[in-house]
């Protein structure tokens, strides 16, 4: 059994993992319904550079694979941390999460938060959501969120489920206007919502509702940003006598 100080880099990494993932613990006015087809907002998948002051330390990819009423979302990301080359802290995060007609139907996570493990699965049951996690065993209400961020419609909840702790978080979510941010596509328009409560972030959707941008700062002051390198299909246009 591993033993650590509260001011290991272990104890820390971890801390701020949770954060990248959930954002740190702690839109539209009207924000309105996003398409919940991820084929016509992403085609296939989503891919972001996870970076902490300005320097790239993960990666962060979502695919959707099935039919636009029952569909897949396969969500992995790895992280690591060096300190003079070598490493440090080590972080991978897979999860699976099935919807059917617009309701999420079922999840798997899991987690190997450098050698700590963790796991996750829920599914739909008369009607309700059973979570089951090495804590606790619960219902709970649909529809339900994750904490995956794809489907913008999460800014119309109140309660989604943090899939790192198996827990439902309470948050209120604001929006705060349209920005502009640099991607992968180049300068890409995004609205900017606030997330507090339970969960402190600023997550970005653009017009369609595709998840384009997350930043905040860590508990040690530094800014981690999600930069889009594959957000949304934009078709190439062929330009004749080129």
């Amino acid at each position: 059994m591993k033993y650590f100080s509260l001011n290991s880099p272990r104890v820390y990494f971890g801390a701020l993992i949770f954060t990248i993932i959930l954002g740190q613990p702690h839109g539209l006015e009207s924000k309105g319904v996003f398409s919940q087809n991820p084929f016509d907002l992403y085609q296939d998948k989503i891919l972001f550079d996870v970076t902490r002051d300005g320097e790239k330390v993960g990666s962060h990819g979502v695919t959707f694979s099935g039919e636009e009423d029952d569909f897949w979302v396969t969500t992995r990301f790895e992280l690591e941390i060096k300190f003079l080359f070598i490493r440090a802290y080590a972080f991978k995060y897979f999860s699976k999460a099935n919807w059917k007609n617009g309701v999420l139907s079922e999840i798997s996570v899991i987690v190997d938060d450098d050698g700590a493990p963790f796991s996750l699965k829920g599914r739909k049951e008369a009607g309700e959501f059973l979570i089951e996690s090495p804590k606790k065993k619960f219902k709970t209400p649909l529809p339900l969120f994750p904490t995956n961020h794809w489907n913008a419609n999460v800014v119309n909840e109140k309660v989604v489920l943090n899939t790192l702790t198996g827990e439902l978080n309470r948050v209120d979510i604001i929006g705060r206007g349209l920005e502009t941010l640099q991607s992968g596509h180049g300068e890409i328009k995004g609205q900017r919502y606030s997330y507090s409560g339970d969960l402190d972030n600023e997550v970005w959707y653009d017009q369609k509702g595709r998840w384009v941008g997350m930043e905040f700062k860590g508990k040690d002051g530094s800014i981690i940003k999600y930069v889009c390198q594959q957000c949304f299909y934009r078709k190439t246009e062929i330009k004749f006598g080129e």
